[in-house]
């Protein structure tokens, strides 16, 4: 297996991903790889900067420059291709800018720069073989057969030398490629690259995404983390796009504003939480009422026909469908027209409010399932196994992260100096932004005694796992977790800690203490 550097695929589009698989798994150990590298030059017509896709360096071969191209190239009366445009410039020709400036880094030796050999190619991973090559790419076009095999297409190219021609080291070379950034050190960095792995787009996401084209109604059940809410706003951009009318609806507030500001303005989508829906639909304002809300979805039936026959929506979307009473779904029914499209996505691990799940529509085809978290790094999935009774798949390419941190104390004022020192590290000693950090509890802010943290850090940003439902902390600390109180049950603490990405902290009583607040009953309304 080739050295990666980076060790692992931080960003490019998916022909780049492919390539670098095949480069990482197919290479044998004696050569290093370095992905997306930057360079920059200077020659007489001024300075020059870029972007090459993958150098590959063997130690009695020399280098490889590759650059990717997705989709298919043609070569005609002399002019490159790509998708029906014309390109600028031969990608061979950008190929040969790149290969001068690396070489160009080398040690000089008696005034010039050290001999090497080196060899250019572009990669197409889409294409199949082709039998004629235009003349400048005779025998540097790579192709899909090609990514079983890299070491042979490459080496052809590249002469193999005498022991010590080369007198270069691959650990040499790293050192004058490699930017010497302390990933250990920084948190910005570290979560810059631990966010582009795990935004992948896996597999099942991708087959989900083809099968709304197939079915018009279905339910997609999946782990926390494993991207039910990016397949929502990707699925409705879809239909919005085509000049359809998509509703959007979720149970949680703070998820609808959330995804209400990733959207933006886009002309056809509308995103709200379905209470709101609900109290618009009936011109209603929110009472104290504990039965208000049984009452609002009740009453809302009538009007959500209404709605469907003189608004009516091409696409409903549910994000969360398990936060949906009996009550919910018979207004939404009533909501969706008899033509439209509608999904479905739910958990049911994450069941915090203990709904009927089923109440909830089911349609004539087999729902989709998603497996593979890609929200957590590998230790915070790791400590969601215990809580579900399927295993979550964790990607190959899941970032290992930090091990969850847990203290324990006997008391609230303890767990409240101990939050203060951690706070205190995290964002003086770490230098993790304070925006970055949520405290989450299963009881409201007013009576979670936070005075003390709050004269030191003002704008701490503090939630129920109830309100935070649906969304997602770099860093998330779980606050006076009492695992014998019946709103930290297993279903509560699979559903806060999945809510961490990159960093989990737990501070936990030891025993129920005597200032401990007293039970909160779940939400029935707005979240």
């Amino acid at each position: 297996m080739a050295e990666m550097s980076p060790e692992w695929f931080t960003q490019g589009p998916a022909a780049e991903l492919q390539v670098w698989r095949a480069l990482r798994n197919n290479l044998p150990d004696a050569w290093t790889v370095w992905h997306r590298f930057a360079y920059s030059s200077v020659d007489h017509s001024g300075q020059h900067s870029g972007e090459i896709d993958f150098v590959c360096f063997h130690p009695r071969r020399g280098l490889a420059v590759i650059e990717v191209k997705g989709g298919a190239l043609s070569f005609e009366d002399g002019r490159w291709f790509q998708a029906g445009h014309v390109l600028k410039r031969s990608p061979f020709a950008q190929l040969s800018m790149a290969r001068s400036a690396l070489l160009a880094l080398l040690p000089r030796r008696e005034g010039a720069p050290l001999r090497m050999p080196v060899a250019a190619f572009v990669w197409m991973p889409a294409v199949n073989r082709v039998e004629s090559e235009p003349p400048e790419g005779a025998g540097r076009m790579l192709y899909l057969e090609d990514l079983a095999a890299p070491e042979k297409a490459l080496t052809a190219a590249l002469p193999l030398l005498e022991e010590g021609e080369i007198t270069l080291s691959a650990a040499q070379l790293k050192a004058l490629l490699t930017p010497k950034v302390a990933y250990a050190l920084a948190w910005q960095q570290r979560q810059t690259l631990a966010d582009a792995r795990l935004l992948q787009l896996t597999l099942e996401q991708a087959r989900t995404l083809d099968a709304f084209a197939q079915f018009p109604r279905l339910r997609v059940r999946g782990c926390a983390g494993s991207g039910k809410t990016l397949l929502a706003l990707r699925r409705a951009y879809q239909l919005t796009s085509q000049g359809k009318r998509v509703l959007l609806l979720c149970f949680n507030l703070l998820l609808a504003a959330h995804l209400r500001k990733i959207a933006g303005h886009t002309p056809g989508l509308r995103i709200d939480a379905v209470n709101d829906l609900f109290l618009e639909l009936l011109n209603r304002t929110e009472t104290n009422d504990p039965e208000f809300w049984h009452r609002l979805a009740e009453d809302a039936v009538p009007e959500a026909a209404r709605f469907s026959r003189e608004q009516p929506y091409d696409a409903i979307i549910i994000d969360e469908g398990q936060d949906f009473s009996p009550r919910i779904w018979k207004a939404v029914k009533a909501l969706v027209p008899p033509e439209a499209e509608w999904i479905i996505f739910y958990d049911p691990a994450q069941n915090i409010f203990q709904r009927s799940l089923e109440a909830m529509p089911v349609f004539p085809w087999p729902e989709a399932v998603l497996t593979r978290n890609c929200r957590n790094t590998r230790t915070i999935c790791e400590a969601l196994q215990p809580y579900v009774s399927d295993a979550i798949a964790i990607p190959e390419e899941t970032p290992q992260g930090e091990a969850p941190e847990c203290y324990v104390a006997a008391s609230i004022s303890a767990l409240r100096a101990r939050l203060i020192a951690l706070l205190e590290r995290l964002t003086l000693h770490e230098n993790i932004p304070l925006e970055s950090i949520v405290i989450m509890g299963a009881h409201a802010r007013a009576r979670m005694a936070l005075t003390s943290v709050e004269a030191r850090f003002p704008d701490l940003r503090y939630f129920t796992y109830r309100k935070f439902k649906g969304l997602e902390a770099p860093v998330l600390i779980l606050l006076d977790v009492d695992e014998t109180h019946p709103l930290w049950d297993a279903s509560a603490r699979y559903t806060a800690i999945s809510r961490a990405v990159h960093k989990l902290i737990i501070l936990s009583l030891e025993t129920p203490a005597a200032e401990t607040p007293a039970s909160e009953t779940a939400s029935t309304g707005r979240t």
